[in-house]
C-alpha cells in the first residue's frame, strides 16, 4: 500500500527542487553578449593572445577535462622583450572554450562566490571580449589573423 506524501514532504521535494534548478542555472552571471561572442571565437582560424606570464598562468584552464591546447611561447626580443609577456596561440575552438572558463572564474553566480581568480580572469575576459565583438568575415586570404595584447602599464607623472 502506497502512503501519501504529507504537506511537509511535499514542500521540501518543492523547496529542493527550485535550489537545484536553481543552482544549476545560477552556475555564471554571463556578461551580455556572451553566447554571440562564443560563436564569432568558433569562427576564428587562430587568434594570438599577448599577455603577462603570471596573468596567462593564473587563467589558464587545469584540471584533467581541459581540452584547451594552446602554443605559449616568452616574447624575449622586440619592444615588448623582457617585459615578461607571453605570446599565447589558439584555434578558434579553443578560444571557445577558454572564454567559458574565464567567464565562469570571472562571472560567478552569487550562490558560487568569488574564486581566488576572479580578478585576473574579470582582467582578461573583460580584454578579449571587445575585440572578438569586432572580428568580421575575412575577405581574403591576406587579412591577418586577430591578436589581442593586455600589457598594462603606469603612465609617466606629467
Amino acid at each position: 500500500m502506497k502512503t501519501p506524501l504529507t504537506l511537509l514532504k511535499r514542500s521540501v521535494i518543492g523547496v529542493g527542487a527550485i535550489f537545484v534548478a536553481l543552482a544549476l542555472t545560477g552556475c555564471t552571471q554571463s556578461p551580455a553578449g556572451h553566447d554571440e561572442r562564443l560563436s564569432k571565437a568558433a569562427g576564428v582560424a587562430r587568434v594570438t593572445i599577448v599577455c603577462p606570464k603570471g596573468l596567462w598562468e593564473e587563467t589558464k584552464p587545469t584540471g584533467y577535462e581541459n581540452k584547451l591546447k594552446a602554443n605559449v611561447s616568452e616574447i624575449s626580443s622586440g619592444p615588448r622583450g623582457g617585459r615578461g609577456l607571453v605570446r599565447v596561440t589558439m584555434t578558434g575552438t579553443n578560444l571557445v572554450a577558454y572564454l567559458k572558463e574565464l567567464d565562469a572564474n570571472a562571472h560567478p553566480s552569487k550562490w558560487n562566490g568569488e574564486r581566488d581568480n576572479t580578478p585576473a580572469s574579470r582582467r582578461v575576459y573583460d580584454a578579449l571580449a571587445p575585440e572578438i565583438d569586432k572580428i568580421k568575415a575575412a575577405t581574403s586570404p591576406d587579412d591577418p589573423e586577430p591578436q589581442i595584447i593586455i600589457d598594462d602599464t603606469i603612465p609617466d607623472k606629467e
